[in-house]
């Protein structure tokens, strides 16, 4: 019982200062819109609610053992989950959005992309250790471990795609053979694999670092 409180505990202290941390986004956004007038990055909050989903996927099947007991539920969410995660660190890379417009200190801008770069960035961290507990009592810490390197890095791989292609996780559905021709030759043509392979490593290598430390820290 002891432990079923501190886990509760843990669970609302997160979601609280995750909570804030939105609102402070938010603040920042409106302060912006209100010195430029202009709604130019309000983008922002559609990217951080998709920043979202993986953790709220994950939040669920936590919540609900029987998703993760039955296969047939199991790996077609584990699938969905890793279609959504590139999302969270996918903010990121708004940062190519600095110095379009003017009306505000360079500086604020820079708070403002950091922020929600953050923000996404910890969604996805909070959603990878949920998913990790879920993979190791499944399997065991190893096989989690492993799931999670290799997560990390399709992620990576997931940035590219969104930044640089313009795809999207529900294209998978909608635009399944033109997202299958992008990816391969992203991967294996000469011209556009260097960017790929290495937003992949790079970007894929800073998941595993910070989702290493985060696991660490919260255990």
């Amino acid at each position: 019982m002891k432990n079923i409180k501190l886990f509760i505990t843990r669970e609302f202290k997160q979601h609280f200062i995750l909570f804030s941390f939105v609102l402070f986004c938010i603040a920042l956004l409106l302060i912006r819109a209100k010195i430029t007038h202009s709604i130019f990055f309000f983008f922002l909050i559609w990217n951080l609610f998709l920043a979202y989903t993986p953790l709220a996927l994950a939040s669920v099947m936590m919540s609900k053992i029987s998703l993760i007991e039955k296969p047939y539920c199991f790996y077609p969410l584990l699938l969905c989950w890793l279609l959504l995660l590139p999302n969270a660190p996918y903010l990121i890379t708004d940062f190519t959005h600095l110095g379009k417009e003017d009306g505000v200190p360079i500086w604020f801008d820079i708070l403002l992309l950091i922020s929600f770069a953050a923000a996404g960035m910890f969604f996805g961290l909070a959603s990878m250790k949920k998913m990790y507990a879920i993979l190791a009592s499944k399997f065991n810490a190893s096989i989690a471990h492993s799931i999670m390197l290799i997560t990390c890095l399709l992620s990576g791989f997931g940035i590219y795609l969104g930044r640089f292609l313009r795809y999207n996780s529900w294209d998978i559905l909608y635009r399944p053979f033109s997202l299958m021709a992008g990816i391969f030759g992203s991967l294996f043509s000469v011209q556009s694999c260097r960017p790929a392979w290495g937003i992949m490593l790079g970007f894929g290598t800073l998941m595993y670092l910070l989702f290493s430390l985060y696991n660490d820290a919260e255990n």
